[in-house]
């Protein structure tokens, strides 16, 4: 239902727009017609066959769910077949998949979405022929560096095809090597309580420089239809760590930071990740149109790499200096990430920023009545008010996000 609202609504400001169009000799009568005759097309094929949206969210699924079940055939049979059944499985699902995705998609060119979802199919594969060939021949291997080759196999092919879902697929790899990479350097050294505070650090470098890398493919036309995934993970993983350390007391990072030596162990991942973000920020500076408010939106990148660096390395000397008001810093710097966002969402109309901060808001908003208000109320009141506060807090911010949004396609045509 909301979707065809929004497609009426889409129709009629389009007819708006194709008139102010007109008028200002921008169209000739019949462009104008074609022009609203061609949506009215897809408006009809979207009705009878389903929003386009839908059918690619339906190919994925149905590529992940033929992927699963793959694996799980071959798992459940493993004893039972010989090793040259098993490699010849893994290859013939592998040729199969993308064989059929690239005719789908480019060769034949009538079912692009469906082509799309079996070359990715066979990046789900790529990646578990390379576990299985591992376990076949007993390769004793360092783990995460299997994660490391499946990235460095899709990433490539999904910056040629401009693949969303192959981009996301390779950062998830890379991101779980991240963690197995630095877990497994770290557990030699102090116990496992100790490892959260580092490796949340270091996650929040990670976030920040894929944020700068989205950004700079922003900015540059070829890159740009592959830019969404970077700045998603990246500010969902920035905002996730700032919203983490506002729970953060003194006295626990304390005792995590207490092994120093253990963030040493992380040294090889930040040298990277710098070279990566300056790069970023680098050729964002080079194309001649920018997008508004990324002077200000760069700075603030630059503000919490240098906090995340600042608490990586001189962690005791944080402590010392601000160990009663460590956790009000940290709510300031998660009210300032968040309102930031939604600032820079408004200015430059993109509703991924506004959906993330306003998600981020409402979770900043329950975690601090929990903290506040949980042993200062009786528990009946305690939960009406929460409700009725939830409640209500759900309807406002519904109501924003939909002024927002139609603010974003609206305000030209008002105008």
């Amino acid at each position: 239902m909301a979707s065809q609202k929004e497609d009426f609504s889409f129709q009629r400001r389009l007819e708006k727009e194709a008139e102010h169009w007109f008028e200002e000799g921008i169209i000739t009568p019949e462009q104008k017609s074609r022009i609203l005759q061609r949506y009215r097309l897809l408006q009809k094929a979207e009705e009878k066959a389903g929003p386009a949206k839908l059918i690619t969210t339906v190919s994925i699924l149905g590529a992940l769910l033929v992927g699963i079940g793959i694996i799980l055939f071959i798992a459940s049979n493993w004893s039972l077949i010989p090793r040259w059944g098993k490699l010849l499985l893994i290859f013939l699902s592998l040729v199969g998949s993308y064989g059929f995705g690239f005719y789908f998609r480019f060769e034949k060119g009538n079912y692009p979405k469906v082509g799309a979802s079996l070359i990715l199919l066979g990046s789900l594969i790529f990646g578990a022929g390379i576990f299985l060939i591992a376990q076949i021949y007993h390769l004793k291997a360092h783990e995460p560096n299997g994660l490391l080759l499946w990235a460095m196999g899709v990433l490539p092919l999904g910056y040629c095809l401009h693949f969303k879902s192959l981009i996301s697929l390779g950062l998830i790899d890379l991101l779980i090597w991240l963690g197995m990479e630095a877990s497994s350097r770290m557990s030699h050294v102090g116990p496992e309580w100790a490892e959260g505070p580092l490796m949340i650090l270091l996650f929040w470098t990670a976030g920040l420089t894929l944020w700068a890398i989205g950004l700079w493919h922003r900015e540059w036309k070829s890159l740009k239809p592959i830019s969404t995934p970077f700045i998603l993970a990246g500010a969902l993983l920035s905002l996730l760590v700032g919203f983490i350390l506002t729970f953060f007391r003194a006295g626990f990072l304390e005792y995590g930071f207490a092994y120093r030596s253990s963030s040493n162990l992380f040294i090889h991942f930040y040298p990277a990740l710098l070279i990566l973000f300056f790069i970023a920020v680098i050729f964002r500076y080079l194309p001649d149109e920018k997008e508004r408010g990324w002077r200000l939106e760069t700075t603030g990148l630059l503000f919490l790499l240098a906090t995340a660096l600042v608490l990586s390395f001189y962690q005791k000397e944080i402590l010392l200096a601000l160990k009663r008001n460590l956790r009000l810093i940290f709510n300031l710097l998660f009210a300032l990430e968040v309102l930031g966002l939604i600032y820079l969402g408004f200015l430059r109309r993109y509703s991924v920023y506004v959906n993330i901060g306003l998600l981020f808001f409402s979770l900043g908003v329950v975690a601090r009545y929990f903290d506040i208000f949980w042993g200062l109320l009786p528990r009946s009141l305690f939960f009406i008010l929460g409700g009725l506060l939830l409640l209500f807090g759900g309807i406002y911010l519904e109501r924003k996000r939909r002024k927002v949004l139609a603010s974003f396609r609206l305000k030209e045509v008002e105008g």
